[in-house]
This record gives structure tokens, sequence and C-alpha cells, in this order.
């Protein structure tokens, strides 16, 4: 159950920031943040960083990143869950300017499997054909959270879908629509494409492997595995080479359920499915 209220410190966090970053784990989130920071970096002049760069210019809003529901249900203890310390209100989301940054379902179970099977702290031990099952990891969890969303945004006064398949087709025109739409006025085009450039899936990558960023966020477990990596392979429909017909089957069916707005066709025609 998704509960109203959030009576830990945590909501302050959602209170005192302009624009709340929503989505669920391995859905681009880290790729977004180093784009978007290194444009702000480079049009008010500030060091770059992946934390939240209005702490070095009043100039520039407080973007908060958060898996909000995602976490709720998929890594929040049960006392987490009761006090709803990942949530942010109805109330106080409407005041905000939200961003809901979304991926293929499909993409974002296989690329959780590498990050907790790869990365956590808690490791989790199974196989791929195990893990898209899970009751929280898996794919049925993720599709349910996403319709969450859809539901509780779709009314939004000031609310920003971005797909990480468009970011990923078009990096500087979407960067610029979520300029605009964060209230960013008269840059320099020419700033956007630098930082394109910089959030390069293969400079990232390089990056992460020399840790450029020194963060633990964006380091590599084992330099000599590349399934370890923050920056993993950034594609698209790459899910297809992990699974035989029968996953895939269940994958699109999963998928079939997930609300028409996102458009992700299934592959093999739906049929019925249990989870």
């Amino acid at each position: 159950m998704l509960v109203k209220w959030n009576l830990t410190r945590h909501l302050n966090h959602y209170k005192s920031a302009d624009v709340l970053v929503l989505s669920i784990g391995k859905s681009g989130r880290t790729w977004l943040r180093v784009l978007l920071n290194k444009f702000l970096s480079l049009h008010f002049d500030v060091p770059f960083g992946i934390g939240d760069l209005s702490l070095s210019d009043r100039r520039i809003p407080s973007i908060l990143y958060e898996h909000e529901a995602w976490s709720h249900f998929c890594d929040a203890s049960w006392f987490k869950r009761v006090v709803g310390r990942n949530i942010a209100p109805d109330g106080v989301l409407r005041q905000k300017k939200v961003v809901l940054l979304y991926r293929d379902p499909r993409d974002v179970v296989v690329s959780l499997y590498f990050q907790k099977t790869k990365r956590s702290r808690k490791k989790i031990d199974c196989d791929i054909k195990t893990f898209i099952r899970d009751k929280k990891n898996g794919i049925a969890n993720i599709v349910s959270v996403m319709n969450l969303w859809r539901g509780r945004l779709q009314n939004h006064p000031s609310c920003f879908w971005l797909s990480y398949e468009a970011l990923k087709s078009s990096p500087q025109g979407e960067l610029q629509r979520l300029l605009d739409f964060v209230g960013i006025k008269g840059y320099d085009q020419n700033l956007c494409a630098e930082a394109v450039a910089f959030a390069d899936f293969e400079n990232m990558q390089v990056m992460e492997r020399d840790n450029k960023f020194q963060s633990r966020i964006l380091s590599a477990r084992d330099i000599s595995d590349p399934d370890s990596y923050k920056v993993r392979e950034g594609k698209t429909g790459g899910y297809i080479k992990h699974f035989d017909d029968d996953q895939i089957h269940y994958l699109d069916e999963v998928v079939s359920l997930l609300d028409k707005f996102y458009n992700y066709t299934p592959t093999i025609s739906p049929g019925q499915v249990s989870f």
C-alpha cells in the first residue's frame, strides 16, 4: 500500500527542492544528472559535480533525484513503509515541478539485475530468469509503480514526462526541452552540445573507470568487469539478448499491462499472465 504521508525528516528534502526528478532505478537517472549538472555548471560558471549545484549558486534551481514509490515498494523496510520515509505526499508534489523519467521496463529489469548482483551492498544471488519474476525487483513491480505514477501525475499542473529512449535519440533536443521546463532562460545552445558530449556514454564509462567523478555512486566495482559499472551499456532494446522466447513472452505480457501512455509495444502478442 502506498501511504499518503511522510512522517520523517526526509520530507524536508522534498519540501525544499524546486524540482523533483522521479524514476525507477536504472532508468537513466545518473546519466540525466550528469548531463543536466554539466550544463548548469557551464551556464552558471560553477564547478561541476553530481550533487545539488544550487548550493554553489542560488540562481540554480534545487533538483532532487528520488526513486520515491519505487524505493517504497522495492527497498524500504516495513517501518520505513509505515512512516512513508520515501514518499512525497500529493500535496507536496503538486507544489513542485516534477520530472518523471521512465524507460522500457524490459531494459530496466535487466539493468536492475546487474545492479543487484554486481554492485549492491546486499547482493542478490539468482539467475536473471528468476530475477525477472522477483516480487520486489521484477518487472511486475516495475510496471505497477509506473502505472501508479501515471495515475498520480497525469493531471499534475507541472509535470515533465521524459523517456530514456527520447533522451537517447535526441539528447540535446530533450535537454533543451527540460531546461525550458525547469525555467533556465537565455542559454547558449553550444553549452548544451558541450554537456551532451561530456555525458556521452563512452566518455562517462571512461570517467567511471578512472574514478574521475570521485563518487561511490559513479565508480566501477570491478574495472575488469563491464557489468559491474554504473554506466553499463546504455542501450535500448538490449534486453532481448538475455532471454529465450518464453521469458520474452512473459516480459511482453507484463508490459501489456502498462498504461498505454508509455507506448511500449510488446514484441510478442500479449495473452494472459498471472503474478
